[in-house]
């Protein structure tokens, strides 16, 4: 028997991986475009596909303090 929140968890991962990078939110050094609200965010690389998947209790937050370590155009997040 699989665990309910497994196979959720499952379901969330294999929507996200389908989403086409060209769909999904360029990351820019201005973060006005990203809410300061909490929420989950999964960050995608051109050609290597789905990197990470979090969540904060900032989004705007933490791609902030991400600004410095990602080169531009590199990866994209699907909220």
């Amino acid at each position: 028997m699989t665990d309910p929140n497994q196979e959720q968890a499952r379901q969330i991962l294999d929507t996200l991986a389908s989403i086409p990078f060209e769909q999904c939110q360029p990351i820019s050094r201005n973060f006005t475009n990203i809410p300061p609200r909490s929420g989950l965010y999964a960050i995608r690389h051109r050609t290597e596909g789905l990197l990470y998947i979090g969540k904060t209790k900032s989004l705007r937050g933490r791609f902030s303090k991400w600004s410095q370590s990602l080169p531009m155009g590199m990866a994209r997040s699907i909220q």
